[in-house]
């Protein structure tokens, strides 16, 4: 399995704008960081999670011209709103690419982006949308998921053999977090680096509490704003945890 971020950053991506650069050092190019979005490849198989707004380059720096399938985490835009860069990938290799989304997520996804999945008078159909189920295979590839909180609304967690996928997090449900032990990577929101309190978010010390519980091999951050900086965030860390950043590739 090899494991792409594609892009590490949260909804503004980082910096924020021009001369906005929050805390970090812009003389580090892996503070510079594209919308969320990761490439999972298993056997010549390509699972897209999230399509960011900054798809279409993330996937032309991977190299990569072709996606099996793609799971969502949720509705919000940092997360969905790339699904028009999906149609060169269709095109290229004359295929409808199915969507994995949460039963809530597909009426207004279909409504959206109308012409992604029904098609115009334009425009061909080149996505279909599938119901996401808690455990399903794709490829004989096997994948389980399960919901956890972002504030006002939830946001699904991945697990594809040892490798799981936790972005834009702020607490677990009941006993779902003991899903993700024997882990040997696990990638987790991290919004930022201070203590205060986000209504959708969770803090640093909450983040590192459930790493302790779980105890994964690696865990890499990501979703990271312009207040995280690389190198800063490294010296509170331990070796086997890691801002992730853009491009940075991951072989189990």
């Amino acid at each position: 399995m090899k494991i792409r971020l594609l892009g590490c950053g949260g909804s503004f991506g980082s910096p924020l704008a021009w001369n906005k650069t929050g805390n970090i050092d812009i003389n580090n190019k892996r503070n510079f960081r594209t919308r969320s979005s990761v490439l999972v490849t298993i056997d010549n198989t390509n699972f897209l999670i999230d399509c960011s707004p900054d798809l279409r380059q993330q996937l032309y720096d991977a190299k990569c011209t072709n996606i099996d399938a793609v799971l969502f985490t949720h509705l919000h835009s940092d997360h969905v709103a790339g699904l028009p860069d999906i149609r060169a990938i269709s095109l290229i290799n004359k295929k409808i690419i199915p969507a994995y989304m949460p039963e809530i997520m597909i009426n207004e996804i279909t409504s959206n982006y109308n012409f992604i999945f029904n098609g115009t008078k334009d425009y061909e159909p080149f996505m279909t949308a599938k119901i996401l189920e808690n455990n399903f295979k794709i490829n004989n590839i096997k994948i389980e998921t399960f919901k956890h909180n972002h504030g006002s609304i939830d946001v699904q967690t991945y697990r594809i053999g040892n490798f799981a996928y936790s972005t834009d997090l702020k607490k677990f449900y009941n006993n779902d977090l003991d899903k993700l032990k024997n882990l040997d990577i696990w990638i987790v929101g991290l919004l930022r680096p201070d203590q205060h309190e986000h209504p959708s978010h969770a803090t640093f010390d909450e983040i590192m509490e459930y790493i302790d519980y779980i105890k994964p091999k690696k865990t890499v951050f990501t979703h990271m704003t312009a207040l995280l900086d690389e190198k800063e965030t490294l010296k509170k860390c331990p070796p086997n945890i890691m801002p992730g950043y853009d491009g940075l590739e991951l072989i189990l």
